[in-house]
């Protein structure tokens, strides 16, 4: 079937795309950060849109709905759309599907003859193909890297009975969309101005903000929130949410720690590990000389970090970050999971700070029996690599990061 000649979209009813989902134990390429902001209707102690991100094998949804009226009442209906949406998307049909069920289980108000809640529905693959529909919320908009703001107005069609605006659209590297409720475009209703803020007041405060921050998704979402409830001279007559999905390049980390059972496996351990993308990190003193040896170069030790109660950092060329192994990788599972000392600098902050900034992390955890940790006085919680290297794994896919594990 033919996209639309002014849109450039596909009808909701055309099959899919064939998409290719990642090899088993490989990083995604992209990924896409969600920043979402909101207010209350005053008088209210919650707000009555709900917003979700959920996250499939080869695709991110997001999902925004507007309950109707406001407060508690409209909360519960706009956080069951969200969580049917949810629900239905993790059973890997179509998105056609979902806006048919989704539609099929809105209850409606008998008064007004209208849907309790309204939806958008922001699926993005990793390939940067995205699909949107929406139903009675105002126009999202895309924003281009580089500043130019569209309109992702797609084309109508009906799904029993309901008009649901549909798009069809790639994304580049760095590209974000900015979905809204109704709060935002009636900002200022009654108070600074006659209609209210509109959509192509918000497009046009947009196009100013993406000069301003470019890639800044949390920094859009903030001051959109922020105009809008100046517009409303901070009493909003309405709930107000704004979403900003960013999509992107993931930041992929390799971890490895200690040299294999079988020391004649070491050469393609240590090949696999210097030709993975991303940062390198060494967590070991066997391994990093073996890294240093294969790599023939030298390991130094960084001078700044030798007052500190950890191993000191080290230094191989070519090499993102060099640590001891079990005492640093313990104490960043700690970090991770209490947070770090305030003003505290060490091996194990610095490997912090790299998995914080990583989507995807992979450890390469070697299994052979290290001598040192058969000493007696070595704390017991720390006598398995294996253990320490689950613990972080688990506190790091709590904080949805991408994790895989090999042992060697």
């Amino acid at each position: 079937m033919a996209p639309d000649a002014t849109t450039g979209t596909l009808p909701l009813m055309a099959p899919a795309p064939t998409r290719k989902k990642p090899k088993s134990g490989t990083m995604k390429r992209f990924t896409v950060d969600v920043l979402g902001r909101n207010f209350f209707k005053r008088g209210e102690d919650i707000c009555g849109d709900s917003y979700k991100v959920f996250r499939t094998a080869d695709s991110i949804v997001v999902v925004l709905s507007d309950g109707l009226g406001s407060g508690v009442k409209a909360n519960v209906l706009s956080t069951l759309t969200v969580e049917i949406v949810g629900g239905l998307v993790s059973g890997d049909i179509s998105t056609h599907e979902v806006v048919e069920t989704l539609i099929a289980s809105l209850p409606v108000c008998k008064w007004r003859g209208i849907a309790y809640s309204t939806f958008s529905i922001l699926r993005i693959y990793d390939t940067g193909q995205a699909v949107l529909v929406e139903y009675d919320t105002p126009v999202s908009v895309r924003i281009r890297k580089g500043g130019d703001i569209v309109p992702i107005t797609g084309s109508e069609i009906e799904v029993l009975d309901k008009t649901i605006r549909e798009s069809h659209f790639r994304l580049r590297p760095g590209d974000m969309v900015v979905q809204m409720s109704d709060g935002i475009i009636h900002a200022g209703v009654g108070a600074t101005l006659a209609m209210g803020w509109q959509e192509e007041g918000v497009q046009k405060y947009l196009r100013h903000l993406s000069s301003l921050y470019e890639g800044e998704p949390d920094r859009i979402a903030q001051s959109v929130m922020n105009q809008a409830m100046d517009l409303w001279l901070h009493e909003p007559g309405d709930d107000g949410t704004v979403v900003v999905s960013r999509y992107r390049q993931a930041v992929n980390t390799t971890v490895i720690t200690g040299p294999p059972s079988d020391p004649k496996m070491t050469p393609r351990v240590m090949n696999e590990f210097l030709a993975s993308e991303g940062s390198k990190v060494v967590a070991g003193g066997t391994t990093s000389h073996l890294i240093a040896d294969r790599l023939k170069t030298e390991l130094e030790v960084d001078m700044r970090y030798l007052n500190s109660d950890l191993p000191p950092v080290g230094k191989i060329k070519g090499i993102d970050l060099v640590t001891e192994g079990m005492l640093t990788l313990n104490r960043a599972a700690e970090y991770l999971r209490d947070g770090a000392p305030v003003n505290t600098d060490n091996a194990a902050t610095r490997l912090v700070q790299v998995l914080e900034k990583s989507d995807g992390i992979t450890f390469m955890v070697g299994t052979a029996r290290n001598p040192a940790h058969q000493n007696a006085n070595f704390p017991p919680e720390m006598l398995l690599r294996r253990t320490v290297v689950e613990t972080l794994v688990a506190t790091l896919r709590a904080k949805d990061k991408e994790v895989v594990v090999r042992y060697y």
